[in-house]
């Protein structure tokens, strides 16, 4: 192997899998996922496994709220905790932005390795018992779940640049985290209130592309149901559009400006930083 890049991933990657945390969240979600798929329809007085679809659905929220405080912690600890570990690898024969690349490269095989087991192994407990109907709405909602994880990595590698201190870079992750999961609603909610009906219908799309949360609860709940599952805002939402096949275009062209831009204005500053 002589790419570098590569070479940086498998280094970060071999380092990050080693964090006790690493494998306690794997666990965690895997746990979670067992319960809620097992216990979800409890009060309704059925007893065992529920669907995929069903299962899917009541990890949304979870998810979102889970695995961008994740990324952001595990990204920053990845990228600031051993400065001197950092400057040596700027000092080999490689580029910068390779380095960069490398160890994000090697964060993402991390997260996106433990959001796999975690995610897989109680759906193959799921499929041997009921079957494996609604399997495509679990995969793709996981695949947008490792969607979001890939944006608030690309978001912790912008933020390890601009704070520099570990401590200062923690607690802006905390943040950034505290803003798109509970700031952002109270903020859109205020706004709304400012507009008639006729420009909210339009504004709801620019305030969805504005938070990666909400864009991977609109994908994640399309996919378990259309529209009709989502409520007035997906129906609205495929409505302005055209097409629910539309909708889900624009929320991952969404997305994927969410994961890009980050990385590329923090390639940009690492490439100007004086270590």
């Amino acid at each position: 192997m002589s790419n570098p890049v590569l070479l940086i991933a498998v280094q970060e990657f071999t380092l990050n899998r080693r964090n006790k945390w690493v494998t306690a969240f794997a666990g965690i979600f895997a746990l979670l996922t067992f319960f809620i798929a097992y216990f979800g329809m409890v009060t309704s007085g059925y007893s065992g496994f529920q669907d995929f679809v069903r299962t899917s659905t009541s990890l949304i929220s979870l998810t979102g709220f889970i695995m961008p405080l994740f990324a952001l912690l595990l990204g920053v600890f990845s990228f600031i905790s051993n400065k001197e570990y950092l400057e040596m690898m700027v000092a080999q024969p490689v580029s910068r932005q390779q380095v960069v690349l490398g160890k994000f490269l090697g964060l993402l095989l991390t997260l996106l390795g433990a959001t796999a087991i975690g995610f897989s192994v109680p759906g193959v407990i799921i499929s041997l018992s009921i079957g494996v109907g609604g399997a495509l709405s679990y995969a793709l909602f996981l695949a947008y779940a490792m969607i979001l994880g890939v944006i608030f990595s690309s978001c912790a590698v912008l933020i390890s640049q601009v704070a520099g201190r570990q401590q200062v870079a923690l607690g802006a992750a905390i943040g950034v985290w505290l803003f798109f999961e509970v700031v952002y609603g109270v903020l859109v909610l205020a706004t709304t209130l400012y507009f008639s009906p006729a420009v909210l219908k339009v504004l709801l799309i620019a305030l969805l592309a504005g938070n990666p949360v909400d864009l991977f609860r609109v994908l994640s709940l399309l996919a378990a149901g259309g529209a009709e599952f989502f409520g007035p805002a997906g129906a609205t939402l495929i409505k302005l559009v055209g097409a629910e096949a539309w909708t889900v275009a624009a929320g991952l062209a969404g997305l994927l400006a969410w994961a890009v831009v980050p990385l590329l204005v923090s390639l940009k500053l690492f490439s100007r930083q004086n270590l």
